[in-house]
């Protein structure tokens, strides 16, 4: 349909009549978000530390039919602390005896006291797939995305957890890439999860707060609380998102507090500024007798931020460390030419590489723009 066949009047009185029956909701949030209590933030100094893991859709590698991705766990220090090549044309299997023998994923199912069998809804030779599995004669592509997708959010858990179990002695914040909850895992897996990173708390001291850029919550709520103006402060503040109201954002809300999230939501503005962005901050439940510290902690890594003003930096850093550039992805396009080429006699191997040469054939991931 082209704009000029389009009835516009009678599309902007549909309009307007739709927008009067939905209008109401708006109304109701605004009342119950009037009455919440915001609470002024102030900046306090402790060591913050993130990990993130490469972006799956940026780091791959593409040389049809071979499609290699990359899982690479890297923290705002600097330092590497998993890094994987995963071909999608490896057996399922393959990822189980990952977990038998990389030292960070064994510590990690021995720390929550869960069997791989019970880790996942995702990854192959879970209860739940298992199932699906034998009925089919392989898996997809597809399939093979999405238990590489669910590895690398527990690889980023494992590392999470083992940053929180190294700072005996030190007042450290290990700051999440996301909300503390994940779909990835079971509600058995996460519920230990939650548990081993009190654990760490009361053992050491770490603490753990996960911030993401963008949430059902915060989008459900953003036009009542931009009316209310309830966090057009000048100052970093926050205020915690009653269950209710969150419960109404999610059609499996039932399932988040079944166990698969250890949170409780806050929004908080973490920089100053009337029009500083807000982002979801989950606290875990035995740190909310010392939420604000904690926030003030967040918001000490966020008052100087770029790009994005009252982001963490440490996250802006740990994204820059783990994600690779177009320099290192042409290194490693070119091992996988090379790894190719000698997979096949001379005269084929000549041909391969011209056929790379002439720009066909291998599609790199990275950063874009950064050579």
């Amino acid at each position: 349909m082209s704009l000029a066949s389009l009835d516009l009047e009678a599309a902007e009185k549909e309009l307007r009549e739709a927008a009067g029956v939905e209008f109401p909701k708006v109304e109701s949030l605004r009342q119950r978000l009037r009455p919440l209590q915001v609470t002024q933030l102030g900046y306090r100094q402790c060591l913050a530390v993130a990990p993130v893991a490469t972006d799956g859709g940026e780091n791959r590698l593409s040389f049809d039919p071979l499609n290699v991705e990359i899982i690479r766990i890297v923290d705002s220090e600097g330092r590497e602390h998993f890094q994987k090549f995963i071909p999608l044309g490896t057996d399922p299997k393959h990822f189980q005896e990952l977990f038998d023998r990389i030292p960070l994923l064994k510590n990690f199912t021995t720390r929550i006291g869960v069997a791989y069998r019970d880790l996942s809804y995702f990854l192959p030779g879970n209860k739940r797939t298992v199932e699906e599995e034998d009925v089919k004669l392989g898996p997809s592509d597809e399939d093979l995305r999405k238990f590489v997708r669910a590895f690398r959010d527990i690889a980023e858990w494992a590392v999470l957890l083992d940053l929180a179990y190294s700072g005996r002695g030190i007042r450290m914040l290990v700051i999440r890439d996301g909300l503390l909850r994940s779909k990835s895992m079971s509600i058995k897996a996460m519920i230990e999860v939650a548990k081993t990173f009190e654990r760490a708390y009361n053992e050491n001291g770490a603490m753990v707060v996960g911030i993401a850029k963008r949430s059902k919550v915060l989008s459900y709520l953003s036009l009542a609380l931009r009316g209310e103006e309830n966090m057009r402060r000048a100052y970093p503040c926050f205020v915690e998102v009653p269950r209710p109201l969150e419960d109404e954002c999610y059609n499996f809300a039932s399932t988040w507090m079944q166990g698969q999230a250890f949170g409780r939501m806050h929004l908080a503005k973490l920089a100053e500024g009337d029009d500083t962005p807000i982002f979801p901050v989950d606290i875990p439940e035995w740190l909310l007798s010392r939420r604000k510290e904690v926030l003030e902690y967040l918001a000490e890594t966020s008052k100087a931020s770029f790009p994005t003003p009252g982001y963490p930096q440490p996250l802006v850093r740990a994204h820059e460390n783990a994600n690779l550039r177009g320099l290192e992805m042409s290194v490693l396009g070119d091992f996988l030419v090379r790894a190719v080429a000698d997979q096949m006699a001379d005269r084929e191997s000549e041909l391969v590489v011209r056929h790379v040469t002439l720009g066909r054939g291998l599609v790199l991931g990275g950063t874009r723009g950064n050579v």
